[in-house]
C-alpha cells in the first residue's frame, strides 16, 4: 500500500457524513482515508460531481445534500461533516470552464488549492447555519482536499 500524507486534526466526535465527487479514481483512496480516521462503517456517503462546487453550482443537487443531511442525522447520528474536494476534477472544467481548468504549474497548483478551499468553505458555511438552525443536530465540518495519490491536506477558513 503507498504511503499518503494525511493532515492532524482532532478526531471525529462520532458518524460522519462525508461529502465527495464521483470520480472513480479516488474510490479506493477515500476509503482508505475514512479508515485512517478510523470510521469504517461510521460514514454515510454522499456523492456530487464536483462535491461542493455540485452543491452550490446545482441548486437541486444542493438541496437533495441537505435533504440527505438531515435523514442522515435523523438515523445515524451524524455530528461530523466531511467535505472531500480532490485535484485535476473534471466537474469543475465541466461547471466552470477556463476558471476550472488547471495545469501542473505552481500557480495553477496554487490557484486550484484556493479554488476548491473557497467552494468547501461556503459549503460549510451553510452547513454550519443549517446545524444553527436545526440546534437538535450540532455538526462540526471539516474541509479537505485530496490529491491524485490520496495524500490529503486540510482546507482552512481564511481570517
Amino acid at each position: 500500500m503507498p504511503h499518503r500524507h494525511y493532515p492532524t486534526y482532532p478526531p471525529a466526535r462520532g458518524n460522519v457524513l462525508l461529502l465527495s465527487c464521483m470520480d472513480l479514481r479516488l474510490l479506493d483512496d477515500i476509503v482508505h482515508f475514512m479508515e485512517h480516521d478510523n470510521l469504517t462503517n461510521r460514514y454515510d456517503q454522499f456523492i456530487l460531481a464536483g462535491a461542493a462546487l455540485g452543491a452550490a453550482h446545482n441548486g437541486h443537487w444542493g438541496q437533495a445534500f441537505f435533504e440527505h443531511l438531515e435523514v442522515a442525522c435523523q438515523l445515524h447520528d451524524v455530528r461530523d461533516v466531511y467535505i472531500l474536494e480532490h485535484r485535476n476534477c473534471g466537474a469543475y472544467r465541466v461547471f466552470l470552464g477556463e476558471q476550472g481548468t488547471f495545469t501542473d504549474s505552481a500557480h495553477d497548483h496554487d490557484a486550484e488549492h484556493t479554488l476548491h478551499n473557497q467552494y468547501a468553505q461556503q459549503l460549510a458555511d451553510k452547513i454550519r447555519a443549517w446545524s444553527q438552525a436545526h440546534p437538535q443536530y450540532p455538526l462540526h465540518v471539516r474541509c479537505f482536499l485530496m490529491d491524485l495519490r490520496g495524500g490529503v491536506e486540510m482546507l482552512e477558513a481564511k481570517a
